[in-house]
């Protein structure tokens, strides 16, 4: 046996006290391992605190119904290993989600879209129950340990985890396993600092090149400033190559550097990896979604012929948003000295254009926000490295990876806090398993 100075021993360590991590150490110490917590903060659960403008946007209810269950949550889910994140959610979805936090002492109430949060609407309540519950089960939290390395051993014990104190002190802590749930880059000041990363490299893991999801998108056009502020329901879709790749519904909002709203931030994972491979990403709105683009041209076309009489500016008075109306004719190429151009004057080219941005009016992306903007890390180390339905590393036998470290990430909407109760759960309960023997 390995003789340290100045060490501390725990048959299991888990890196991160974040969502997965709370998540894998309640389940680890439940299935009768000796756990205890390693984080760079003073207290547990930072980053939670931010979530869901403040309320905690714990799960979605919205596909936890019929014996598909788990297949349609997979669908919320992307990674570069398409079929990973099935496994891991048929053995703790939603449901069981909730079961969870009701064991706990945490009832959960549903709002809009199926969005689930705790009853009292506030994520400082979740972090307090997680804390309780740790102080029953007697989970020991080193709290303001940076993690400098972590090194593996064939002798025992298997993990040697070198840390540092904020006064500069150096201390090793060891274990016979690991489970690694740092998260990814967003919310650097909560401490997810991409640290996890170069951990896992160092013990021979592989990083998908992350970029941020769940953010805003910016665009090259020249009159986002007058259009700043504006909001409409419609449908944003990405194109790449003239090829639609994904396309949502709902409130779009224009800012003075690009877009924002949710399908915006649905959209941008694709994006912001297309953009990262250096091609050329396009956005295009549709202002009208609930028609066809025949239907939208005659109305239009009718509504011309009405008022015909009117200035084409005035037309649009009550069909769009008035801060649309300038940029829109300006785009047709209806210029300042043409303001007081009539309906019936229209040429068919001009109305063409019109019609065509009212259904597809296209802009250029050239960047994501960063990630401090971002919701959620898209990429993260390669799954195919990972036991599928296990999480453990098939690299490095004992070490496990939970939530956002891993290059999985899921739409807006709770998917990505109950990715980290799946992962975290499955990474806990497969180890506890191991060390079963079972």
């Amino acid at each position: 046996m390995k003789v340290y100075q100045n060490s501390t021993h725990h048959q299991v360590f888990v890196i991160g006290a974040g969502a997965a991590g709370l998540m894998a150490s309640v389940t680890a110490r439940d299935l009768g391992l000796d756990v205890a917590m390693i984080d760079s903060n003073d207290r547990i659960g930072k980053k939670v605190l931010t979530t869901g403008n403040g309320r905690c946007n714990i799960t979605n209810e919205s596909t936890a119904m019929g014996t598909e269950e788990a297949v349609a949550l997979a669908r919320k889910y992307h990674s570069n290993n398409a079929g990973f994140p099935l496994p891991v959610l048929e053995q703790f979805g939603i449901r069981q989600t909730i079961d969870f936090f009701f064991m706990l002492g945490l009832p959960l109430i549903s709002l809009e879209d199926g969005r689930m949060y705790p009853m009292s609407l506030q994520a400082g309540a979740v972090l307090d129950i997680f804390q309780l519950a740790l102080e029953d089960r007697n989970v020991p939290v080193y709290f303001k340990n940076k993690v400098l390395d972590v090194t593996v051993s064939e002798e025992y014990p298997r993990f040697s985890i070198l840390c540092q104190n904020e006064a500069g002190e150096e201390h090793v802590y060891t274990s016979e396993y690991l489970i690694l749930c740092t998260g990814g880059l967003t919310a650097p000041k909560t401490g997810t600092d991409g640290s996890g990363y170069t951990l896992a490299g160092r013990l021979g893991h592989t990083l998908v090149n992350p970029v941020p999801g769940i953010v805003q998108l910016k665009l090259d056009y020249p009159h986002l400033k007058e259009l700043s502020g504006v909001k409409f329901d419609g449908t944003g879709r990405i194109l790449v190559n003239g090829e639609v790749i994904r396309s949502e519904f709902g409130e779009i909002l224009f800012t003075d550097y690009g877009l924002s709203g949710p399908p915006i931030l649905q959209l941008s994972r694709k994006a912001a990896f297309y953009l990262a491979q250096g091609e050329e990403v396009i956005l295009s709105v549709d202002l009208m979604p609930d028609r066809t683009e025949e239907e939208v041209a005659e109305f239009l076309n009718g509504h011309w012929r009405i008022f015909g009489h009117r200035t084409v500016a005035n037309s649009f008075i009550g069909v769009v948003n008035k801060k649309l109306i300038p940029i829109l004719l300006k785009e047709a190429g209806i210029g300042e000295s043409d303001t007081g151009l009539l309906c019936r004057d229209l040429t068919e080219e001009t109305k063409h254009t019109f019609i065509r941005l009212m259904k597809q009016w296209a802009f250029r992306v050239t960047d994501t926000n960063s990630f401090t903007n971002a919701q959620t890390t898209a990429g993260g180390i390669d799954t195919t490295e990972l036991t599928e339905g296990t999480l453990e590393s098939r690299l490095v036998p004992g070490l496990y990876l939970a939530g956002e470290v891993m290059d999985v990430d899921g739409d807006c909407g709770g998917y990505n806090l109950q990715w980290a109760w799946s992962s975290g759960y499955v990474a806990a309960t497969a180890l506890a398993k191991r060390v079963a023997g079972v």
